[in-house]
């Protein structure tokens, strides 16, 4: 059941969702189902909820208390057995309404398949909110992911009248250590429901689980409710692990939009009826893991992580029950071989510079009972010369945890911080201090803390009932150095943050991988402005009622930059707000540089009239940039209000010298205005108009008869030197009142055909307001090398108010290039034919990792080579240029 959180808007980029699906049942069998015969619920498969969770303390904000006794099994009224899931009006543990839910946690894990469920739904009007869903078996909620197969009673279905046909479908996950979701279904996003929709009756609801991609789809429907492409890499929640099902039947909350008793309106008591649920797979793809609770282990001792041969009964690691899962991407291994406490295997880790906190834990999906070690010990091996504070503890399924805290300097059980392996006995008694459950463990060790680690081994990690450590062969070589990784210093005259300058060789990858540009909490939008140097620019202006803005450029590694200590800043900085802001950079041991701007008190040289100028900051004598994680950042200022309407940033670096380093690749209007003696105009069959030229943007054009074809009125630039290659077409454009208009780019002849198009011609929609426009391209037509730019404002498809006046600024068209990538044409896969339509076709061997950006450097698709011609889906990409990339290289791809 979907809590609701906000979706970053880019971020739908990552993972494309598109329609054009065709349902299709071929290789599927019967793998596993429910039909929920009997008169009792199937315990071995199925837990009652009964808790206060979440689902009321937080986001979903739901009204009912969840009881066994509202979920029972049998007959229907309609000749099938069912499961029955009652809603009813009634106090109960300070709630107002009780209602029923059951999941399969611990002990049915679906991955991948056909799944389909026979369900009816009771009268929803007003404040019912069944759900059939999933939850995945590994990680933390949204790290998880979730998958809402059926959801209904939306507050969308409340306002139109048609809650008895309103549905949808949703997917969760965790993105950047925030919550990313879509969600689409009938009567909603313009998709109406089918004709004679009814969810009062029995309805079948079908999702198709790939690794690719899932679709949903209502009874026998062949065009989906709901479809999204899984193959991004940040989609991992959907392809590495099962998933477990969940059935219930909410009252109120934020998905009806009913946060008050009073206001709930459904008949009650309310029944939800379950037919059956059956799950269909494919020879080979995914599995069905049904897992009734195991023994509990009656041994002395019961092994997390050791390779002590005296331990029989251990854990063992599958990757789909039982899994070590990093939180958050906060830990990664260390390299190289490490010098274990016993045995070949440990836990060794450390955090990237830039993080804040870190853990991990050992999870038992299906649930561990370790109640034999109530009254035991928890023994371990810990290593660490590290000074951040962090705590070693257990979890159950309950979500009650048990920590001890290990704080710099005053360590519990003698443990010392000396570079040396160190044993530890935790009494299971000091766990369970917070009503822990020890028959119900899901976290069976865990270990997180505060700040960037720079590593942490831990091995040997057993259960026992004797405090007394178990004799075990220790290696010679175990408190041997453990071998590091260098965090990156820059020892260069200049260093990149932001810039196309090829003077500066050495420079920060922006590559969503380790290198990052981020919004912070959504705050600002990206638009487009023309860039002072290249072809990229950071052009932004605030949004949301969040009432503070910021942006920031993320180094995960946090580069060692103290070579800069006596350095300085450059940036070029352009905007007409009068609203305050500062740049921050932030370094070591809580030093900061803040450079703030504010009318009457800008730096000097700086004046906000849109035109770019270079500041120039030193770095304050207190500053330690040894570990920089946010190389470049601008929030608000002191002076309110806290918004920002336009402000642009472009070529920024770090320097050694205070003067400015000559810049040869200077965009072509970068810094010098646009030159509108390049403009032309033509008015013909049938339109007439006028063009003015400056003021407040480049060019006006006035249309007073739009004539009878699309060209018979046209604002063009000629003379454009076009060798073949990849483009990208920039401007800003609005009008007096809304039309539309069409861009092309080609050479203009005497003779018929009269124009030889360079790319398909584009279509935009104008508003009364000023809107930013991209379109990337490849030309391939090595007849001509020269042609021109056309905006056709006369008889345009889509029409709108023909006669109106067309206004443009910064329009470019320029060599499109991604800043920080370089292609490699010794790349070890290659594309069987490039540019590309709607197919990536790639030639290489199998079990290469490959990954897709975008222009911006956001990753758009992710693919492992399966041999011969690896195929990827591209159709619904924007059309222009992109990077594919891997460890072997890098290759430009031209969509066209």
């Amino acid at each position: 059941m979907k809590i609701l959180r906000f979706l970053f808007a880019f971020f739908l980029l990552t993972l494309t969702v598109n329609v054009m699906s065709q349902r299709d049942d071929t290789g599927y069998s019967l793998k596993w189902e429910e039909n929920f015969n009997g008169t009792e619920l199937n315990t071995d498969v199925w837990n009652y909820e009964t808790q206060v969770g979440v689902w009321n303390t937080e986001a979903n904000k739901e009204l009912q208390h969840y009881r066994q006794e509202n979920v029972a099994v049998g007959p229907d009224g309609e000749g099938n057995n069912a499961l029955i899931i009652t809603a009813k009006k009634e106090i109960y543990n300070g709630y107002q309404f009780t209602s029923g839910r059951i999941q399969s946690r611990g002990k049915l894990g679906v991955q991948f398949g056909k799944i389909e469920a026979r369900i009816k739904l009771p009268t929803l009007a007003d404040g019912l909110w069944p759900a059939f869903w999933m939850l995945g078996t590994k990680n933390v909620w949204p790290a998880s992911g979730e998958i809402d197969i059926l959801e209904a009673g939306h507050a969308i279905g409340i306002a139109q009248g048609k809650q008895s046909s309103t549905l949808n479908g949703a997917l969760h996950w965790q993105h950047e250590g925030s919550v990313a979701s879509y969600a689409t279904g009938y009567n909603q996003d313009g998709k109406d429901a089918p004709a004679g929709t009814n969810l009062y009756q029995y309805n079948t609801f079908t999702m198709y689980w790939t690794p690719g991609r899932i679709e949903m789809y209502l009874n026998d429907e062949t065009s989906p409710y709901f479809a999204m492409d899984i193959t991004g890499a940040d989609a991992e929640e959907f392809r590495d692990f099962a998933h477990y099902f969940v059935l219930n039947l909410a009252v109120g909350g934020s998905f009806p939009g009913i946060l008050n008793p009073a206001d709930i309106t459904a008949p009650l008591p309310a029944h939800m009826y379950v037919d059956y649920i059956k799950v269909y797979q494919k020879e080979g793809e995914g599995m069905v893991q049904v897992t009734p609770p195991a023994a509990p282990p009656t041994g002395e001792s019961y092994g997390i992580l050791s390779e002590n041969p005296a331990i029989v009964d251990k854990l063992v690691f599958d990757d789909l029950a039982t899994t070590l899962q990093i939180w958050d991407n906060s830990l990664v291994a260390l390299e190289g071989v490490q010098p274990v406490y016993e045995g070949e295997e440990a836990f060794a880790f450390r955090a990237p510079a830039a993080r804040t906190w870190f853990g991990f834990g050992a999870n038992a999906a299906n649930g561990l009972d370790l109640s034999h070690f109530e009254n035991g010990y928890l023994h371990l091996a810990l290593r660490t010369t590290a000074t951040n504070n962090f705590w070693i503890g257990i979890g159950d399924q309950n979500g009650k945890e048990g920590k001890i805290e290990f704080n710099n300097g005053s360590d519990p059980y003698g443990f010392l911080r000396n570079g040396t392996w160190q044993r530890i006995s935790i009494p299971v008694s000091a766990l369970k201090a917070g009503g822990l459950d020890m028959s119900l463990l899901a976290n069976v060790f865990m270990l997180g803390g505060t700040g960037a680690i720079s590593h942490i081994l831990v091995d040997d990690i057993y259960f026992s009932n004797s405090p007394t450590a178990l004799a075990v062969t220790l290696n010679p070589g175990r408190d041997g150095d453990v071998i590091l990784p260098t965090r990156p210093k820059i020892v260069a005259n200049q260093y990149g943050i932001f810039t196309e300058n090829p003077n500066i060789t050495t420079k920060f990858l922006i590559d969503d991988l380790k290198g990052h540009i981020y919004s912070w909490d959504n705050t600002v939008g990206f638009n487009y402005s023309a860039p002072y140097d290249g072809e990229e620019v950071i052009a932004l202006a605030s949004q949301g009622s969040a009432g503070w803005w910021g942006f920031g450029i993320h180094d995960d590694e946090a580069s060692d930059l103290s070579h800069f200590n006596d350095g300085y800043l450059h940036a070029m900085v352009k905007t007409t707000s009068d609203k305050s802001f500062k740049i921050v950079i932030e370094g070591a041991n809580s030093t900061k540089a803040e450079f703030f701007f504010a009318v009457g008190s800008d730096p000097a040289g700086f004046a906000r009239d849109g035109e770019w100028h270079r500041v120039s900051f030193p770095f304050p004598a207190t500053m330690d940039l040894s570990i920089v994680a946010v190389p470049f950042s601008v929030s608000q200022g002191v002076n309110a209000p806290f918004v920002i309407e336009d402000l642009a940033f472009d070529d920024i670096y770090y320097s050694l010298s205070a003067t400015a380093l000559e810049n040869p690749n200077l965009y072509v209007d970068g810094g010098g205005g646009p030159d509108l003696s390049r403009w032309s105009t033509w008015f013909g069959d049938g339109g007439a108009g006028s063009a003015a030229y400056g003021g407040e943007q480049e060019v006006a054009v006035t249309v007073s008869n739009a004539g009878w074809a699309e060209h018979s009125a046209q604002l063009f630039i000629d003379g454009l030197n076009l060798p073949d290659g990849d483009y990208v077409i920039r401007f800003k454009a609005k009008a007096l009142a809304a039309r539309n208009i069409n861009v092309n780019v080609g050479k203009g002849l005497d003779v018929d055909p009269w124009f030889v198009e360079f790319m398909p011609q584009k279509n935009y929609a104008l508003t009364t307001e000023w809107q930013s426009f991209t379109h990337y391209f490849t030309k391939s037509n090595a007849s001509y090398n020269d042609g021109k730019l056309v905006f056709e404002l006369g008889l345009v498809e889509g029409g709108g108010t023909l006669a109106t006046t067309v206004f443009f600024n910064e329009v470019s068209l320029t060599s499109a290039n991604s800043t920080g990538f370089a292609t490699n044409e010794a790349a070890s896969f290659r594309l069987s034919s490039n540019p590309v339509k709607d197919i990536l076709e790639i030639e290489a061997e199998a079990g290469l990792y490959l990954s897709l950006y975008n222009i911006s450097g956001q990753l758009v698709r992710s693919v492992l080579t399966t041999g011969a011609v690896t195929t990827v889906e591209v159709a619904s990409l924007p059309r222009g240029l992109y990077i594919l990339k891997g460890e072997a290289g890098v290759l430009k791809v031209s969509l066209r």
